[in-house]
């Protein structure tokens, strides 16, 4: 299969249109060029029957709503099957999921030196991909994308107790966290303060800058050190208009993360002590190499904001179940499956909703199999 299409002339290009005139004068003008048209096809199930009976397709265009219903399966199959293709559409990036984004815009009104030109310089996904990163967002870069990114990139250390981002203070730096696990903490006026949220290496802080908004209205602190790759404000919003894969990663995780933290909320306020702590392991094991999870009883009271008489109980009932083993500052996660149940569905949600908006699963499965002990500090209050 061609992944370039750099001689138009007795290529095979699959048009997916839903306005036959449009998709009249698109065929007509590429057989002017010598091209042979499949389709065109006015709906996704048309034009997944094309994928499959048409002996060759070169690449595609694709047009982004079809009379209501989205492309993107139609897209999915190509990618599946290694075909280029590119986007013909009035919609903007915005609505493109992530694994698209990087892909080529023309834009309606059609013209033709502009398709021709996009059918020249289209290419198949991720050729010569960089070497695979640690943080979950900058693996999923194109190679182009990366390179644009990587030299403004800074390798850190995440420190126990470190607070990167200050509570009502100004945004200074975007963190990938390639290791160890920060927390949203929530403080109330009276100081009050419990764990919101979770960011691990599936994603970035900073998420509100996408959005306008340089403060943070939590504590970003780090609980499990660690490392991360990082980049200056200035630099991060610059990029993300010269990378648009970059900037759909950031915003769906910037919405995957408002999601999980409204289930934290639902947690909180309708489960029991021991189905929101499996939930809070099953989390923290979606973000670390290891079923051993050094966590001390103070720490587990404070980000679950209960009594550690409670934690104590609860880690009593979860090992009674054989679900962990829990000894002095350590649990060891020994039935990931029975916590999930035991979870009561409080889990599995968010973490869906990341995979679907995200395009990759939260956590690295061949990753967390291997038992590699990491530490969790005891926690850290604001400072």
């Amino acid at each position: 299969m061609n992944t370039a299409f750099d001689k138009p002339a007795g290529r095979v290009v699959l048009v997916v249109e839903d306005d036959y005139v449009l998709a009249s004068d698109l065929a007509s003008k590429l057989g002017d060029i010598g091209v042979t048209v499949a389709g065109p096809a006015p709906n996704v199930e048309q034009a997944l029957r094309c994928i499959e009976e048409s002996p060759r397709i070169d690449v595609a265009i694709l047009d982004i709503n079809l009379a209501g219903t989205m492309v993107f399966p139609v897209a999915d199959e190509l990618s599946r099957r290694k075909i280029p293709f590119f986007f013909a559409t009035g919609y903007s990036r915005d609505v493109v999921p992530p694994r698209f984004a990087d892909r080529i815009f023309v834009e309606k009104p059609l013209d033709k030196n502009a398709v021709y030109s996009a059918l020249s310089d289209c290419r198949g996904p991720t050729e010569n991909k960089p070497d695979r990163q640690k943080n979950h967002i900058l693996s999923a870069l194109s190679h182009r994308e990366s390179e644009v990114i990587r030299p403004h990139l800074k390798p850190v250390r995440l420190a126990q107790g470190e607070v990167i981002e200050q509570q009502f203070g100004e945004i200074s730096a975007v963190s990938f966290i390639e290791t160890g696990v920060v927390s949203l903490v929530a403080l109330s006026l009276d100081g009050s303060q419990v764990e919101a949220g979770l960011i691990g290496r599936e994603g970035l802080t900073g998420t509100g800058l996408l959005e306008g908004d340089w403060r943070t209205p939590y504590n970003l602190m780090v609980q499990i050190e660690g490392t991360a790759q990082r980049i200056d404000v200035d630099s991060f919003l610059r990029l993300t208009h010269r990378a648009p894969q970059l900037r759909s990663l950031s915003s769906s995780f910037s919405r995957s993360l408002g999601i999980q933290i409204s289930y934290t909320a639902l947690a909180n306020g309708r489960y029991s002590i021991e189905q929101r702590l499996a939930r809070w392991l099953l989390m923290l094991n979606d973000r670390v190499d290891s079923q051993v999870l050094h966590l001390t009883h103070e720490y587990m009271s404070a980000m679950l904001g209960v009594r550690r008489s409670g934690v104590t109980a609860a880690l009593h009932v979860l090992e009674g179940e054989r679900l962990i083993r829990s000894v002095r500052g350590k649990v060891i996660v020994v039935d990931r499956d029975g916590l999930i149940l035991k979870a009561h569905g409080s889990y599995g949600i968010p973490e869906a909703e990341y995979e679907r908006l995200m395009g990759f699963p939260l956590r690295d499965v061949d990753a967390a199999a291997k038992n590699t002990a990491y530490v969790a500090p005891t926690f850290a209050g604001s400072k």
